[in-house]
């Protein structure tokens, strides 16, 4: 009998051991086991190159904090995204410009970076929304919207900035050309 426990005490120890080393430590480590951590970077509407949206989503703290940042016509918003490694959730929070807080958990499905968000506007009114970021290639992302009360939806297509070509500056007291 006791030969019986010591097994099952060491298969249990070993599971434990085992499930524990698939956890993951950082929210790089999730970003990249979900295959989302390829949206990180800036993105915005094609039509406009981002005067009408933008949003990024870079590194604060590599590898554990990454800072969301969105930009329409009506305000500015930021984020902060982390990894809780006691509930193992991915937590968001933030505000905006018109003094909303958001607050929120990301999850993945079907491929799909997910928000589960609450905001509360200044007023103290509460909206809940689902928003999706999915990528369709490394230079589309579709981000959409579904509100929870009332099941209204919509969907953005956004692309990676147009890169701005570098101009060279002329250093102070370089080689002019001599004119006759």
């Amino acid at each position: 009998m006791k030969t019986l426990s010591k097994f099952l005490s060491l298969v249990a120890l070993s599971v434990s051991f085992a499930s524990s080393n698939l956890q993951a430590d950082t929210l790089g480590d999730v970003m990249k086991a979900e295959g989302i951590d390829k949206m990180l970077g800036t993105w915005v509407d094609a039509d406009t190159e981002g005067e009408n949206f933008k949003i990024s989503y870079r590194w604060k703290i590599k590898g554990h904090a990454v800072e969301l940042s969105l930009k329409t016509q009506e305000s500015t918003s930021t984020a902060l995204i982390i990894f809780d490694q006691g509930s193992e959730e991915v937590l968001h929070i933030g505000a905006n410009s018109k003094g909303a807080l958001t607050r929120g958990k990301w999850s993945t499905q079907d491929g799909a970076a997910v928000l589960d968000l609450t905001q509360t506007n200044a007023g103290g009114e509460v909206v809940e929304l689902k928003v999706t970021h999915k990528l369709v290639d490394k230079n589309t992302l579709t981000v959409g919207f579904e509100m929870k009360a009332t099941g209204d939806t919509g969907e953005i297509s956004l692309v990676r900035p147009a890169k701005k070509p570098k101009v060279k500056k002329e250093k102070p007291g370089g080689k002019k050309k001599m004119t006759e």
